[in-house]
């Protein structure tokens, strides 16, 4: 018996460990844990308690309310998402962990039927097992995609819980399964039909983001283009400007001659300084050799002057850049973008951008703007955007880098943003 309560216990704790893996609290992280431990530790002990005096073809059907009802609640009061996105991820660990008890309960009633041998150590060894799985390979998309999907949760949810509370009836009411052997082999159905539709879920989960990401991917380019065809008309209205200039030449300095020899020292003087004028409106101011990247300088910089942030700029391309232009300045959009956003947010005195790029000793730039000192990060560094439109910018930065071997950093420091991008050489 003794056995039998051990692997139960164990298997309350790391159901806790695997749903707060993929659970986010909207209180900070040191809180969150602090309520958890005060309140599920207690709870898991009353639940051991009671295991202690409730015979065990009943303690199954009790813990709906005296372990999941009250998880249940409490998480839902410090999630984050109280919506259909918390009920699916507390299901979903539930009736994945629920699976492996009522499995490993069938098998030993077959293989150690004397003891609870089998169940101990089968409990033992599964449960981390996908624990691990869960934090490696579960977690980190999983996570995104509570982030940035938003719409659909509520009947994923129901069909999780509808598979908590089916097993739950199956395996217990009115008797253990063990009892009606003729049962098992429609349970395991329900244990074989249980994952097959959850990985059909995160599929369909993931290639909803997949879509989310290429239509965000899409408008950038699309900016681009303008960006590029915008500049393109610059650059021509300057040049049929300076054609004029030039067609006028002749003229202007047959004036100036005229000028100079009836001594009219003043007149000449304001007409020299209106042909310096209009040779300044020939002038487009160039930020860098490369044609891409320059459009996206050209554009976002000056969305910058008129939202009146100070702007301080030392650009020193290389003549040959080791990474695909196009795709730097992907990365160039997706970072000013979210500097002027971070400004906006801030009052106009405070409105702060720097860009330096530099080529010794390597090739490396830094952005740095003012924000207002709020930012929550992931466990990879890269900064968190809750926002369902928004987001894809930073995970298209550090995509870029991981693909391309840039080592890049995300900090923060005295209500300052900062992204570093240090490029190995080509």
């Amino acid at each position: 018996m003794i056995l039998r309560d051990i692997s139960l216990v164990w298997s309350l704790l790391h159901t806790l460990l695997m749903f707060v893996m993929l659970f986010e609290s909207r209180y900070p992280r040191k809180k969150a844990t602090v309520l958890t431990l005060s309140t599920m530790l207690p709870l898991i002990v009353v639940n051991i308690v009671l295991m202690c005096f409730v015979p065990s073809d009943s303690f199954g059907v009790l813990m709906l309310a005296t372990c999941t009802l009250p998880s249940l609640i409490f998480f839902w009061f410090i999630a984050k998402n109280r919506d259909g996105r918390f009920l699916f991820t507390f299901c979903f660990v539930d009736t994945t962990v629920l699976e492996i008890i009522y499995i490993t309960q069938i098998l030993n009633y077959y293989i150690t039927p004397d003891s609870y041998v089998f169940m101990f150590v089968s409990r033992i060894v599964i449960l981390p097992i996908f624990e691990i799985y869960f934090y490696k390979r579960l977690r980190p998309g999983y996570l995104e995609m509570q982030r940035h999907t938003k719409k659909g949760w509520g009947v994923l949810a129901l069909i999780s819980a509808i598979f908590y509370v089916a097993i739950s009836l199956m395996m217990n009411h009115p008797v253990p399964i063990i009892e009606r052997p003729e049962y098992i082999p429609t349970a395991i159905l329900i244990f074989l039909l249980m994952p097959a539709i959850y990985l059909h879920i995160f599929s369909t989960l993931r290639n909803q983001q997949k879509l989310h990401e290429m239509t965000e991917r899409d408008d950038i380019l699309q900016l681009q283009v303008s960006n590029i065809t915008a500049r393109a008309n610059e650059f021509s209205a300057a040049n049929e400007k300076f054609r004029m200039e030039r067609h006028n030449y002749r003229h202007k300095m047959q004036t100036i001659a005229g000028l100079v020899e009836k001594k009219q020292y003043d007149e000449l003087k304001t007409l020299v300084h209106e042909y310096n004028a209009a040779i300044k409106e020939t002038r487009v101011k160039r930020y860098c050799n490369h044609t891409v990247l320059d459009a996206v300088f050209a554009s976002y910089l000056q969305r910058a002057e008129n939202m009146g942030i100070s702007l301080r700029t030392s650009l020193d391309f290389p003549d040959e850049l080791s990474v695909p232009e196009a795709e730097l300045a992907v990365v160039l959009a997706n970072a000013i973008e979210n500097a002027i956003n971070a400004c906006e947010a801030l009052p106009p005195e405070q409105r702060y951008l720097k860009i330096s790029v530099l080529t010794a000793p390597c090739f490396m730039m830094q952005i740095q703007n003012s924000f207002n000192g709020e930012v929550e990060f992931d466990d990879n560094g890269i900064p968190i955007n809750h926002d369902e439109e928004h987001g894809f910018g930073t995970r298209s930065i550090a995509a870029f880098c991981e693909k391309h071997n840039v080592f890049f950093e995300f900090k923060t420091e005295d209500n300052v943003f900062s992204l570093r991008l240090v490029f190995g050489n080509k």
